[in-house]
């Protein structure tokens, strides 16, 4: 019942309001009757505030106003003051109060928090203390009162009592509230500048374990975002909170406020070699894979651990305790998204660590950045802003979390004598070299932040608008402001320039640098940068071929096709990798060179819409022309030819299929290797090619057959209408009254012809007209199973029309549809031709097949057509029309798809597509 709010009690609600009214009559009058004051503090702490809803209920009726009266008022404060026990029993009241949000504003609005903080001040009493620190750090929850508690000083108040008190009980309220209070940087900062971090860390080592865990949470607490003040205060506290985090009897709230305080130092660069030395990283790494699926609880741990990475000796120990296999892990997983660029960051520090790199290889981490990269192409716009926006936010990439491995001197004013060209020209006038300062030219020495930008220094760091005006590649980067204001030093057949000077080391430092600029300028510091820069280096390790592959090469040709200003970097990558011969067979194997000159030269891809996107089709022409000529002379030289050779005839079945692919591309001069290729290796790939459902094998298969072919042109017919007039023999034969025979088909159609005519065009009619068969002595002849639409137009043929004539007839079979082909009067036409065994009119319609309907999109159904009427002229012709002309890639590979798709013999498709490109008859 203690638990449920008052509305929920309609029988005891009555009784409980009353009992409230008359505690709040006699607290009013308190002053009246000071004797019933303790009990009436008594009944309304422990019978109407204590239950649920009960500070609301006590707030709205205006009894926190009394209370506060009580403690605000003069003649009401010496009543209360009279007796410990009812100041105590009102703070006691007032904080269990402030436990909810409208109680903390009215006491704010009422002006109780600075007499609280008196009292605080006033009153060397611990169990005064205790309560008076609990109502503060209940107020402390709002982040307005909290403001005033430090404003007022209660912070050195709570740490002179922390100092001085031994209670359990107040310095457990004590270290609550400087937890509480300490809910902003700064307002963490001011608790540390008034020394009360040193009273939180001497109790860690408390034998009360409540005190402990009041300690521990208050440093992790205090410690977030720590400055370097902060670290170097808890540096001597770091083996006891390993311990704590280490410990098995400890409470679980004790071990993860300690593991997170480790990790808040680790954000302090000159902490983490000493937090790597007391055992910190080991307790990391197995805290992470126990929270290895809470992300929200392990980020932060994570963040820490990558911190880690920045130092040598720490680098070391991530690596020999697993720790990279686990940030792998990590960078797999989607639900850590939000820290992968960390994680990205943190394998750069091991660019120069060969062991770090190989299990970094062998676990997959190339694909995986790549994958990465390839996702920062599309949101390239708004992938900047957001990465600058996130490292201007991000509290843990101050100045010093940056590695300790060179830590950074103090600067020195100049005014102390420090900075290095003041102490330059002391010396240059100490030498003799010059008069006076007066004489040394004002810009004979680059300033700081130039030299910081041209050698890669800090400057890196500055804001995405300076960065974003720096150029991408050295080539085109300008002068440095100092350099250009140098007037040229013109030369006249003499080394030396004709301005005088006052002095041989004012020519010396007047005069241009003789190589072109000092150093040149860094790229831009993007989000890509770190994924580029760790692909570079396993590009330099010995054994480079891990990647030649699909994911890899894939990524970098996405990014340099796509992003809106890609980095000449991976354009670099790409060139090492074909110039080194190392990777030249695993170009081959994974068929990486037939997607380098898809993607880059034919600006294609195997999947639909994404040439489309392509921003760079000039440069990526250029990069992938200077890309093939690399690997054309890897695969020339002696070594190549080796490699290849033992490919073609000892290889596997898919390396044998690859290389034929690829080989028409990478070797000019292909005879030394056809006998091979056509030996074996490309019924492999047609053998593929015919049950393949791969869209990518189709169209590398589609490229490499077509240029394999001899290439031939193909005159487009004239389908113009001539200016001739039609002539039709047939007709002209049956006006003049030589119609001597008639043909009856079926239905009964009756149709006249030449007996003579006929029987000399075709040998069938020759036979069953004028030899012993009955029809030689028939006036009219059946011919059955034959459609008027197919016999009409045969006996147009037998009587002398051809298309020249502009026969009707012949002309009608030309505008034919294509899907209506296989049935068409074409089709039963040609059907007829075989069965009267015409070829001259097989030939005819099989050239008006082709030269009227033949297309890509029409390919395979007039394939399909050839092969329903065993016309094996125009299957041929639809192949080399495939093959030997110029089509588009991607139109092409699709007519090939669905050519191997529809073919029924897929077995004499596959050796007509062999003798095509072989050039065979």
């Amino acid at each position: 019942m203690r638990c449920l709010c008052f509305d929920s009690l309609p029988v005891s609600a009555p009784m409980s309001c009353s009992s409230l009214s008359s505690c709040l009559s006699r607290l009013s009058a308190a002053v009246e009757d000071p004797a019933g004051l303790g009990s009436t503090l008594s009944e309304l702490r422990s019978r109407h505030v204590s239950r649920a809803g009960g500070a609301v209920l006590f707030r709205k009726r205006g009894g926190l106003a009394l209370l506060l009266a009580l403690l605000t008022d003069p003649a009401q404060a010496e009543v209360l003051g009279s007796s410990r026990r009812n100041l105590e029993l009102a703070l006691s009241l007032l904080a269990n109060s402030c436990t909810e949000a409208g109680s903390r504003t009215q006491v704010r609005q009422l002006g109780g928090i600075p007499t609280l903080v008196g009292i605080l001040q006033s009153v060397c009493i611990d169990s005064i203390w205790n309560r008076v620190s609990r109502a503060l750090g209940n107020l402390a929850l709002d982040t307005h009162n909290n403001t005033i508690i430090h404003q007022s000083g209660a912070v050195s108040t709570l740490v002179q009592i922390l100092q001085s008190s031994q209670d359990g009980g107040c310095l457990q309220s004590c270290l609550r509230a400087l937890r509480i209070m300490g809910d902003s940087p700064a307002h963490r900062l001011s608790i540390c500048q008034q020394g009360g971090l040193a009273p939180c860390v001497h109790m860690l080592t408390s034998p009360d374990p409540d005190v402990v865990c009041a300690a521990v949470r208050a440093v992790c607490e205090l410690s977030r975002g720590s400055s370097l003040d902060c670290a170097e205060q808890l540096s001597l506290a770091v083996p006891t909170l390993v311990a704590l985090a280490n410990g098995g009897e400890v409470k679980a709230t004790v071990r993860h406020a300690a593991l997170g305080t480790l990790s808040n130092l680790c954000n302090q660069g000159a902490l983490r070699p000493l937090l790597g030395n007391a055992g910190t990283i080991e307790l990391l790494i197995a805290e992470i894979k126990v929270l290895l699926e809470t992300p929200a609880r392990s980020l932060p741990l994570v963040r820490s651990l990558c911190l880690c990475c920045r130092e040598a000796l720490n680098r070391r120990r991530v690596r020999e305790l697993g720790g990279l296999e686990l940030l792998l892990d990590l960078l797999r997983k989607p639900l850590y998204r939000s820290v992968h660029h960390k994680i990205t960051n943190a394998f750069l520090h091991y660019c120069h660590d060969t062991t770090a790199l190989t299990i970094l290889g062998s676990g997959g981490l190339a694909p995986l950045l790549a994958k990465r990269l390839e996702e920062m192409v599309w949101t390239a716009e708004e992938q900047w802003a957001s990465y600058c926006t996130r490292a201007a936010a991000d509290p843990e990439e101050d100045p010093g979390s940056a590695s300790f491995d060179f830590p950074t001197e103090p600067k020195k004013s100049r005014e102390e004598g420090g900075n290095s060209e003041q102490s330059m020209k002391a010396w240059l006038l100490s030498e003799g070299y010059f008069s006076s300062l007066d004489e040394v030219p004002p810009d004979w020495l680059l300033e700081r932040e130039i030299l910081d930008v041209s050698s890669g220094g800090p400057s890196n760091r500055n804001p995405p608008d300076a960065l974003s005006t720096l150029p991408s590649s050295p080539e085109k980067a300008p002068k440095p402001p100092a350099l250009e204001k140098r007037p040229p030093v013109t030369f006249s057949g003499f080394p030396f320039s004709h301005t005088q000077c006052q002095s041989p080391m004012q020519e010396i430092l007047g005069s241009p640098w003789p190589l072109g600029p000092r150093s040149p300028l860094p790229e831009v510091w993007g989000p890509e940068f770190p994924v580029l820069l760790l692909l570079s280096r396993f590009s330099h390790l010995s054994d480079s071929s891990s990647l030649v592959s699909h994911a890899v090469l894939g990524g970098l040709l996405t990014y340099v096709t796509c992003h809106p200003q890609p980095s000449s970097r991976a354009a670099r990558l790409l060139q090492r990798l074909t110039s080194d011969p190392s990777c030249l067979e695993a170009f081959i194997r994974t068929g990486s060179v037939c997607t380098l000159r898809t993607r880059l030269l034919l600006s294609e891809w195997p999947e639909e819409g994404a040439a489309s996107r392509i921003r760079h089709p000039e440069g990526a022409l250029e990069l992938g022309h200077a890309l093939l000529c690399n690997l054309r002379i890897q695969a020339e030289s002696p070594f190549g030819v080796g490699i290849i050779t033992h490919m073609l005839v000892s290889g596997t079945t898919s390396e044998r299929q690859q290389c034929t692919l690829c080989l028409p591309f990478i070797n000019r001069n292909p005879s030394r290797h056809r006998q091979q290729l056509f030996g074996g290796a490309l019924q492999l790939v047609l053998e593929a090619l015919m049950r393949s459902v791969d869209p990518a094998y189709v169209f590398h298969a589609s490229e490499c057959l077509s240029s394999l072919s001899t290439p031939r042109d193909y005159s487009v017919p004239d389908t113009s209408p001539s200016l001739a007039s039609p002539k039709c023999y047939y007709l002209e034969l049956l006006s003049q009254g030589q119609g001597d025979l008639v043909f009856v088909l079926d239905g009964g159609h009756r149709v006249r012809g030449n007996r003579e005519v006929v029987s000399s065009k075709c040998d069938v009619f020759r036979a069953m007209l004028q030899g012993g068969y009955a029809e030689s002595q028939q006036q009219e002849v059946h011919v059955r199973e034959v459609p008027s639409c197919a016999f009409l137009p045969l006996l147009h043929y037998l009587h002398g029309c051809s298309q020249e004539s502009q026969c009707p007839v012949l002309q009608g079979l030309r505008t034919v549809a294509g899907d209506e082909l296989v049935q068409s009067p074409v089709a039963y036409t040609l059907a007829a031709a075989g069965r009267f065994l015409l070829p001259g009119l097989q030939s005819l319609l099989e050239n008006s097949v082709r030269d009227c309907m033949l297309s890509l999109e029409s390919l395979p159904l007039v394939y399909s057509f050839a092969e329903t009427y065993e016309s094996a002229q125009l299957r041929r012709d639809c192949c080399s029309y495939l093959l030997r002309r110029p089509h588009p890639p991607q139109k092409r590979a699709h007519a090939l798809y669905q050519l191997c798709a529809k073919a029924q013999d897929k077995q004499q498709l596959s050796r007509l597509l062999e003798d095509i490109v072989q050039d065979q008859n």
